[in-house]
């Protein structure tokens, strides 16, 4: 047997609390958007550090182990789609790699030089209402290793 329960009714408002939800909301609602929208935006910023900071060590890996110049660790770079993700959508500019000395030496005594390979980008925000806050923020990585014994 289906037997109904009995509800109370629920009271009237109250004199002056009626629209109190809408007004609250309305004060609260832009802060926790704000809110939401600076937790995405930091977690992208964080996401393109890592993939800088990977892509440089892979680079200064590579040059380590040959003789390499500017252009051949862009080339590596970008044949190997190490920072596909990290460019943005209505950026043009990528990462700005930058090898220093520019070319890689043997290490044939000891010791051998050291080399610094770094990556340098610049972040713009993705929402709009955030851009005051995140545009224009410089991000870089760099790696600094010892050439290897190449074997020659």
């Amino acid at each position: 047997m289906n037997t109904l329960t009995p509800t109370t009714p629920t009271s009237p408002a109250k004199p002056g609390q009626a629209g109190s939800l809408t007004v609250e909301m309305a004060l609260v609602l832009p802060i926790l958007l704000t809110l939401l929208l600076g937790i995405l935006e930091l977690g992208n910023i964080l996401r393109i550090q890592a993939t800088l900071e990977s892509a440089v060590g892979k680079i200064a890996r590579y040059a380590a182990t040959q003789e390499t110049s500017q252009a051949s660790a862009q080339n590596y770079m970008q044949s190997q789609g190490l920072v596909p993700q990290v460019q943005q959508p209505g950026s043009s500019d990528g990462p700005q790699l930058t090898l220093s000395p520019s070319t890689t030496a043997p290490c044939s005594e000891t010791p051998c030089l050291p080399f610094e390979v770094s990556l340098e980008y610049t972040y713009y925000a993705m929402s709009p209402p955030m851009k005051p806050f995140f545009d224009n923020i410089k991000l870089s990585a760099s790696a600094k290793k010892m050439s290897e014994d190449w074997g020659q």
